[in-house]
């Protein structure tokens, strides 16, 4: 496995909030909009190894910002998992290696050892985003505002939350869970 020195010169996600320019005030909000119920919560502290979780993403991203505060909200739950992110177009050059159909996505999230080992990755948006975006033949200005609806909706906040637990439970299987 290659190490992702990368991750090295990422921020934590209050630093990148803090050099944010676009979305700030809604991902800020976005942090209390995803409720978890207590057996969620015990089930994020469970996690028993080091996981470093690393996005590379912007804040001009609409997905991006849908993504990060879960991905905040889980970590300020789980002691032994550390959240960074790395402005993709700053790194563009490393962020090309993560392509999905040829084009570069964002975010993409990748869960990482505590040798910085790429364990799992998540790229761009959870499955029901994508079927409401590919459904429609959306402008661009018109994907903008269906995509901040949608990161709002409760039932899309769960399921991006489903789908980061289960990578992230995954990810610590692969170090030895016991």
């Amino acid at each position: 496995m290659t190490e992702i020195a990368e991750w090295n010169e990422a921020v934590d996600y209050n630093e990148f909030l803090e050099q944010a320019r676009e979305n700030v005030e809604l991902m800020r909000a976005r942090v209390d909009d995803l409720s978890l119920t207590e057996e969620e919560e015990n089930m994020i502290r469970s996690i028993q190894n080091e996981i470093k979780i690393l996005v590379i993403g912007t804040d001009r991203c609409n997905d991006s910002a849908g993504v990060f505060p879960v991905l905040a909200r889980i970590a300020s739950i789980a002691p032994k998992v550390e959240l960074r992110v790395l402005d993709s177009d700053k790194y563009a050059r490393f962020h090309q290696q993560f392509r999905v159909n040829g084009k570069r996505k964002t975010p993409v999230v990748l869960f990482l050892s505590s040798e910085l080992n790429e364990l799992c990755r998540w790229v761009e948006r959870p499955n029901a985003v994508y079927q409401v975006v590919n459904e429609k033949n959306l402008s661009m200005d018109d994907r903008r505002g269906t995509l901040r609806k949608l990161y709002s909706d409760p039932e899309i906040l769960r399921q991006l939350f489903g789908e980061l637990k289960y990578l992230l439970i995954r990810a610590d299987l692969l170090l030895g869970r016991s």
